[in-house]
């Protein structure tokens, strides 16, 4: 099989389709389909506003969100290995769980409201039989969805040959963190929000900055500069 190689990631007009997607409802939707669309446009806005990773969001209970300050405690975030040099070989002694803040969106916190139904216990992100959302079920979620939008596609093929797909939990959380700093936000606060550092940041994200490149390219290439005439724009 031939590898391809990855794409750009998501774009901004992507990403706000991908959003939109669950509010499509046939007319005579009944309760629990609205319900469904609810929470499925939480968990992709959730994704792509707080950066967190779906193992952390899905993790959340309602007793985690601060309402007022739109912003949730991470309270089972990644841990972070610790390795020390013993006799000349690197051995793990220790993996280190730090709890953070996240935030969204004022939309988000009336979408997460109206969800709830006034429900002040359990899991944030539930499935249909009020249990814990499963990390399998967020990402159909996500997929469901960008096929629904036309965005989903094959964007390569990993090493045992499976296929890579443009949109993903994680491609969207990526997607957030990028776009936020391509709009100016500080790259250090972005890095710490998100639950990694500025070098993980720049050895993952930076290759698929198609944002921040093109906006070089088109603002500083001599050509793109001028009308065709030969006349700075």
């Amino acid at each position: 099989m031939v590898r391809i190689e990855a794409d750009r990631g998501l774009t901004l007009p992507e990403c706000r389709d991908l959003v939109e997607a669950p509010r499509v409802l046939p007319t005579n939707a009944t309760k629990f389909q609205i319900w469904r669309a609810s929470r499925d446009e939480l968990v992709i806005r959730l994704l792509y506003e707080s950066w967190a990773r779906v193992r952390e969001l899905i993790m959340v209970d309602v007793k985690d969100v601060d309402f007022d300050n739109c912003s949730i405690l991470v309270r089972h975030p990644k841990g972070r290995a610790v390795f020390q040099i013993h006799e000349g070989r690197r051995i793990h002694v220790d993996t280190v769980h730090r709890q953070r803040q996240v935030f969204f969106s004022d939309y988000t916190r009336d979408l997460m409201i109206r969800y709830l139904q006034r429900r002040k216990r359990g899991s944030l992100i539930a499935n249909s039989r009020k249990k814990r959302l499963s990390t399998r079920q967020a990402e159909r979620v996500v997929d469901r969805h960008a096929r629904s939008a036309g965005i989903q596609r094959v964007v390569g093929y990993n090493k045992k040959g499976r296929e890579i797909r443009l949109v993903t939990c994680k491609a969207l959380r990526e997607a957030g963190e990028r776009h936020t700093d391509v709009a100016g936000a500080d790259r250090d606060a972005t890095a710490r929000i998100a639950g990694h550092t500025v070098q993980t940041k720049e050895r993952f994200y930076k290759k698929g900055n198609y944002e921040e490149d093109r906006r070089i390219v088109r603002e500083n290439h001599p050509l793109m500069r001028e009308d065709g005439m030969g006349n700075r724009k």
